[in-house]
C-alpha cells in the first residue's frame, strides 16, 4: 500500500501565476511520501535548484507525465533516476529535460536534520 498524499491541483488566476518569477531562481517543496527515506522523510522541506546541470549522485526533481518526484540520478552508459524504496521501479531517461532541478538543501523538523548537498 503506498504512502502517498493527492493533493489536488487548482488552476490559479494570473495575480499568482509565478510569471513574475525567473525560471531559474532556487524554489522550495515539502516531501509527501517516503520513496526516497531515510534520505528524505515525509514533511522535510528541500530547495531545489533549476540552474544546476544535475551530475552522477545528485537529488533531482524530475517532472512525469503525471507528478513530480525526487530521485537519485545514476550516469553512467544510461542515465537512471533511482528510488531508496525497494518497492518503486527505477526510471531509465533517455535526457535530462524533465528535470526541473537539483535538490540544494534538505532541511527537518530539527537542525541535526538540515543538510546542504551542494
Amino acid at each position: 500500500m503506498s504512502d502517498i498524499k493527492n493533493i489536488p491541483i487548482n488552476s490559479i488566476g494570473n495575480e499568482n501565476s509565478g510569471e513574475n518569477c525567473a525560471a531559474n531562481e532556487p524554489f522550495a517543496l515539502r516531501i509527501l511520501d517516503s520513496s526516497m527515506s531515510p534520505e528524505f522523510e515525509v514533511d522535510n522541506i528541500i530547495i531545489i535548484d533549476p540552474s544546476i546541470t544535475p551530475k552522477n549522485g545528485d537529488f533531482v526533481v524530475f517532472e512525469t507525465n503525471n507528478s513530480i518526484i525526487i530521485r537519485e540520478i545514476i550516469i553512467s552508459d544510461k542515465t537512471v533516476l533511482k528510488a531508496y524504496d525497494k518497492g518503486l521501479q527505477d526510471i531509465e531517461i533517455d535526457d535530462t529535460s524533465s528535470i526541473i532541478g537539483v535538490v540544494t538543501q534538505r532541511s527537518g523538523k530539527r537542525r541535526k536534520y538540515h543538510k546542504r548537498y551542494h
